[in-house]
C-alpha cells in the first residue's frame, strides 16, 4: 500500500513540475521566430488605455525608436498567471509582413501577447514581466507628443 501512495504522489509532484515549468517562457520564445527583422515592420501603432475611457494613440515609424521598442521586451522573462490587477493598458500594434500582433502591457509588468492567425495556447496566457521592464520607453513616448 506505501508503494501504491509513493507512485500516485511522484505522479503529482511530476505534473506539478511540469505544470511550472510550461508556465514560464520568454519574450523571445514567444515571438522571436515571429519578429525578426525590425526593418520588415512598417509602424507600430501604441494606445494608451487608462481608467478614464480616453484613448491616445501613437503611430511610430521610425526604425530607430521601433527597434528599442521592440528591443526592450526582448529580454523578458515572463511567469504565467492567471489574475492581475488592473493598470494603465498599452495595446501595442505590430504587422510585419501581412501578419499582425497585439501586445497588451499593462503597467507595471504584465503583458499579453495575441497574434491573429494559428494561435498557439501559449499565446492565450497572461504573464508577469519577471525580470524587471523599463516602463520609461513607452512611456516617454507619449510625452513627446
Amino acid at each position: 500500500m506505501a508503494c501504491f501512495f509513493s507512485i500516485v504522489a511522484l505522479i503529482i509532484l511530476s505534473g506539478a513540475v511540469f505544470s511550472l515549468v510550461q508556465s514560464r517562457t520568454t519574450y523571445k520564445e514567444l515571438m522571436g521566430n515571429q519578429i525578426h527583422d525590425t526593418q520588415k515592420i512598417d509602424k507600430i501603432i501604441i494606445e494608451r488605455r487608462g481608467s478614464s475611457y480616453d484613448e491616445e494613440r501613437l503611430s511610430i515609424s521610425d526604425p530607430a525608436t521601433i527597434e528599442r521598442i521592440l528591443s526592450s521586451f526582448s529580454d523578458a522573462k515572463l511567469q504565467r498567471i492567471d489574475q492581475y490587477p488592473g493598470g494603465t493598458d498599452y495595446w501595442i500594434w505590430i504587422d510585419v509582413e501581412y501578419k499582425h500582433y497585439l501586445i497588451h502591457y499593462t503597467e507595471p509588468d504584465i503583458v499579453r501577447i495575441s497574434p491573429y492567425r494559428g494561435i498557439h495556447k501559449k499565446y492565450s496566457w497572461t504573464y508577469r514581466i519577471t525580470n524587471g521592464y523599463d516602463k520609461s520607453i513607452i512611456q516617454d513616448l507619449f510625452k513627446e507628443e
